[in-house]
């Protein structure tokens, strides 16, 4: 190696390798003091551009979760107003049962009606005050609105989902090729109304509603025998009338293939009974078909699943014929996603005593104190009914509680363990790793330790230069 002092080539060197260390070091002290192994485009362009990417997809994610927890707890309240309201339906039952009989004194049934009173007036506070945030649940602007060409054939209207995607009127073809039926013994083997009962008889009759056991004296004559049968109709749901040729004929008071009417003689003559036998007499539901697709039918009760629509009506005149049902739009939207496209409608319907109930039955409203199925109305219905809006109280609380477990609460599970790996691919690309980091500095300060040894090592090269000239 030669021995110049015009120029130090390996004093170059040496600097050029303490300069890129300086740099290493430097990128490491910021990854160091920040916890970001990224602080600049340059220390990974690549993974620069998916850190964003990531982050963005995060900060997506973290507010899709910070809505489903807002749309559970809406529902939450929901849910929990149904249940009260449930309780205070399933109540009223048990206080129009504890009403009827004979050994009801006039004080003790108009107690119990001014408690049904007390549980409807309940029921309607309850309903329209539930809310949150502000915003009423079941006042009806939850409710997605449907109408129908036919409003005497079809009512109670309830669409329960419908596909928010659609921003269009939705049109469906109700096709009735046949009636629902009552439960009805046959009128032609029936006992003779004509004839005064010879004897005392004792019959046990059983319908939808429950059981009944009915005492006839001996030389009752039809008029009596039908009064007998008849007063205890709210409790069993079946009457009794005068069939083909003056013949005592039972029928179910609803339609359908839930109703049903079982007779039998426990004393007394067995005439009571068609044939002398006991037999078990079932209704029939109506055959409905929208848009050509068979719908689940429950007597007059109609309910349809498709294209994205859930919704259930009531045929207050099942002749068979052909109607229109328009879904006009409506409902609580919820957003389930990361994206607009995620969404789905649930329908909120009105759930006041007005609207509990059915339209050949009659509203839950109507068994307060003068109504037309009070306690002393006469015909009341209000145990069917009451039964009717216990039923329609569970299906809402049911279908308010499956969104809310299995659509928005999936959802919210699903968006957590996305969060756990997004933030875990953030962190692996972003995030500064100590130990290495450590061991980079480590490494870098004893570079640049030696570095300076060797640099005080060039500097002697002149030096000895100058020792040859001596």
């Amino acid at each position: 190696m030669s021995m110049t002092i015009g120029s130090n080539a390996g004093l170059y060197q040496l600097l050029n390798a303490m300069n890129r260390i300086e740099s290493e070091r430097a990128v490491t002290m910021a990854r160091l003091s920040t916890g970001r192994r990224i602080n600049r485009g340059s220390d990974d362009p690549a993974g620069l551009i998916a850190l964003n990417s990531l982050r963005s997809e995060l900060a997506s994610v973290e507010a899709a979760i910070n809505t489903g927890k807002r749309n559970q707890s809406f529902l939450n309240v929901a849910d929990s107003t149904l249940m009260e309201v449930g309780e205070l339906t399933a109540e009223i039952q048990e206080l129009v049962v504890g009403a009827q009989g004979s050994t009801v004194t006039a004080e003790e049934k108009a107690a119990y009606q001014a408690q049904i009173d007390a549980n409807i007036e309940a029921i309607d506070r309850l309903i329209n005050s539930a809310e949150f945030n502000g915003q009423k649940i079941f006042n009806g602007e939850n409710r997605v609105n449907a109408t129908t060409d036919d409003a005497d054939a079809i009512r109670d209207i309830k669409v329960y989902n419908r596909n928010p995607g659609v921003t269009g009127k939705v049109s469906l073809t109700v096709t009735v090729s046949a009636a629902a039926m009552c439960a009805c013994s046959d009128s032609s083997s029936g006992y003779d109304l004509a004839t005064a009962l010879s004897d005392d008889a004792v019959i046990q009759v059983t319908g939808k509603l429950g059981t009944a056991v009915i005492t006839l004296t001996s030389g009752s004559n039809s008029a009596a025998i039908l009064a007998a049968i008849n007063a205890e109709k709210e409790m069993t749901g079946v009457s009794a009338f005068a069939g083909s040729s003056g013949r005592l004929t039972y029928a179910s008071t609803e339609k359908g293939s839930e109703a049903f009417v079982i007779v039998s003689v426990i004393s007394g003559p067995q005439a009571m009974v068609d044939d002398g036998a006991t037999t078990k007499v079932c209704g029939s539901d109506a055959a409905v078909k929208v848009n050509g697709q068979n719908a689940l039918a429950s007597g007059t009760e109609v309910h349809y699943n498709g294209n994205g629509l859930s919704l259930s009506f009531t045929l207050n005149d099942d002749t068979p014929d052909t109607h229109t049902v328009t879904v006009v739009g409506g409902g609580a939207v919820f957003n389930l996603g990361t994206d607009l496209n995620s969404r789905a409608a649930l329908g909120l319907q009105g759930m006041n005593t007005y609207e509990l109930g059915r339209a050949d039955l009659g509203y839950l409203s109507s068994l307060k104190s003068g109504g037309t199925n009070s306690l002393t109305a006469s015909g009341s219905q209000a145990l069917a009914i009451a039964k009717e809006a216990a039923q329609q109280v569970a299906v809402m609380a049911g279908r308010v509680g499956g969104f809310n477990r299995y659509q928005v609460g999936s959802t919210v599970d699903a968006l957590n363990v996305a969060k756990e790996e997004l933030s875990d691919a953030v962190s692996q690309i972003g995030d500064t790793d100590y130990a290495v980091e450590l061991a980079k500095l480590d490494r870098q300060n004893i570079i640049m330790q030696a570095a300076v040894s060797l640099l005080s090592m060039a500097n002697t090269q002149a030096s000895s230069v100058l020792s040859l000239l001596r």
